[in-house]
């Protein structure tokens, strides 16, 4: 096959030689193999090709070189949550009962083919139903793990998605995803209802829990046998666009997207697959990739609900597109590099990083035990030289894929924080390495600072008092500060070190029980260094002189320990 050429690839399926593109699915009808790619706007494309073999491994490509650019939402986590307030609006008002809520990711892109990026995702993301096509002017890499149809003959089936949760997740999903997927399963059953025989549709197997590379899916499948003489066309016609993604009532929920969704979703939540005669297998184009005019895109969305919450269902936006954007590569607007690494953040003072040694051993010592290349501190200091001059910055560098780094102006502020507690947690904190990604954390302080508070206090579900979100806390008790030992679970915070090494406080462990008996209480991280906490959940606390004399201390600290 010549290099460039147009083919397509799908479950060892591999069609080379293109005969002819067409809009026209009247065309399907007359036979030959037909490469499928529907928008989910319904601009339709079908790619006839000349030879197709099977049990065929993907072809050779050059390494994929990842990505380092910055990767722009459509909508903004302010616009997210906005959108999903409208939607719970909606259904507020009776209108629609679920609509799926979607933003598109966009990257600069030339001069590069994403059969690269599809091998490497075939290599760490294998997908059941993991499709690539190459038509002149768009490339699609998709790694879905959606059946939107399965055609044998006369019969037919479907697998909605509904239902969303982390690989490693210890809950159970919960009346939400199960009424989500009911609701979809519902609708399918409806849109399967236009074009198969009647009495034939059933629901084969019902909320079952399906496991993908780092997610978990809840998954439903609806059968049924075509209406006799059927068409291609009427069969698109029935169920186009998919129910998954869209939502039901489906034409209240279309409304919905037109009035919330700034850009097209284009191949996003549309088909890609393939037909031949009576056979056909068309997959939920999700988790996919598609590249043209010099620009790579990204879709990823949720399914709002009435029991929706915004900051969680950005969450899931943020799990479905990291995992694979991680292995694209690049980072976010707010600086965080997609995939999985770590992290330090580091205050910088009129361009320099403050305790930048003691940030670097610790990200040594965590790339060493999670096996991650890092540069050596002379380039990344040289690396640092090149960043905007604020007076006063926070700086963030990322080591997963690549090396990257962010700066942003910082405005120290020095009045007291109100920390909201919450108990019951897996762990008290983020614990011994600086991972991310960090929305687990991010998404507790988020939801806090939405109800008022600057911070978190973190208790594990044996009463063991933690971390913050952010930060590490120093307790006031009546012989002296303290601060929870790293066997609660906390991050061995750069501030906390120098803190116990000055001998301004020592580990003791805390539990909740105890906590009525603190009297001040100081959160220190490399960017506040040491602020002072007025209010923990509903009591107030001391803020004395000797929160400013911790302060005074640790900034003393941070001036000598400077990296210029």
């Amino acid at each position: 096959m010549e290099y460039g050429a147009p083919f397509f690839w799908m479950d060892g399926i591999l069609a080379t030689e293109l005969l002819e593109i067409t809009e026209d699915v009247s065309r399907v009808e007359s036979g030959g193999f037909w490469a499928v790619a529907i928008t989910f706007e319904g601009v339709r494309t079908f790619a006839r090709f000349a030879t197709v073999r099977r049990d065929q491994p993907f072809p050779e490509t050059p390494p994929w070189k990842t990505l380092r650019s910055i990767w722009k939402s459509s909508l903004n986590r302010q616009q997210y949550y906005e959108y999903v307030e409208e939607v719970r609006r909606n259904i507020s008002e009776g209108k629609v009962y679920q609509s799926n809520a979607c933003r598109v990711l966009s990257t600069p892109f030339a001069g590069a083919s994403l059969d690269s990026l599809f091998n490497e995702i075939l290599r760490r993301n294998m997908a059941p139903y993991a499709t690539f096509i190459r038509l002149p002017g768009i490339e699609i890499a998709s790694a879905s793990p959606e059946l939107f149809l399965r055609r044998t003959e006369k019969k037919i089936k479907t697998s909605p998605i509904k239902g969303t949760q982390t690989s490693g997740s210890r809950e159970k999903f919960g009346v939400k995803d199960q009424s989500e997927n009911i609701m979809i399963v519902d609708l399918m059953r409806n849109d399967l209802s236009r074009i198969c025989e009647t009495g034939t549709i059933e629901v084969t197997d019902f909320l079952r829990d399906e496991n993908h590379p780092g997610i978990r899916h809840l998954v439903s499948d609806v059968e049924g046998t075509l209406q006799p003489g059927i068409s291609w066309d009427q069969i698109l016609l029935g169920l186009l666009p998919p129910g998954s993604v869209s939502g039901t009532p489906k034409s209240s929920s279309l409304e919905i997207i037109r009035e919330n969704e700034p850009v097209p979703r284009d191949i996003y939540s549309g088909l890609i697959g393939w037909i031949e005669g009576s056979d056909a297998l068309l997959g939920l184009a999700i988790r996919t990739f598609w590249s043209k005019s010099r620009t790579l895109y990204f879709g990823t969305g949720a399914g709002i609900t009435w029991p929706s919450d915004p900051h969680q269902e950005w969450r899931e936006t943020e799990l479905k597109a990291n995992r694979l954007i991680g292995i694209a590569g690049g980072i976010d607007e707010e600086g965080w590099q997609f995939g999985a690494g770590i992290f330090e953040t580091l205050l910088m003072r009129d361009q320099v990083p403050l305790f930048f040694d003691q940030h670097m051993s610790r990200a040594e010592r965590a790339a060493r035990e999670l096996g991650i290349e890092i540069p050596e501190r002379e380039s990344v200091l040289h690396a640092i030289g090149y960043l905007a001059r604020f007076p006063l910055a926070r700086l963030r560098l990322s080591f997963g894929t690549h090396f990257s780094l962010s700066v942003a102006e910082y405005m120290q502020e020095r009045t007291p924080m109100k920390v909201r507690l919450l108990s019951g947690q897996h762990q008290a904190g983020i614990g011994g390495n600086k991972v991310f990604p960090y929305w687990e954390s991010l998404d507790l302080l988020r939801a806090a600072e939405f109800d008022g508070f600057d911070e978190v206090l973190l208790v594990d579900e044996t009463g063991q008092v933690g971390e913050g979100a952010t930060c590490n806390y120093l307790f006031k008790v009546e012989d002296g500060w303290i601060t929870p030992p790293l066997s609660a679970g906390v991050l061995p915070g750069v501030m906390r070190e120098i803190a116990l090494g000055q001998g301004l406080a020592r580990e003791v462990p805390l539990t909740l029980d105890k906590l009525d008996q603190i009297q001040s209480m100081i959160a220190l991280s490399s960017l506040r260094i040491a602020r002072p906490i007025g209010v923990l959940g509903e009591k107030e606390l001391l803020v004395g002189p000797e929160c400013e004399l911790i302060y005074e201390a640790l900034w003393g600290a941070a001036q000598s320990n400077s990296v210029g």
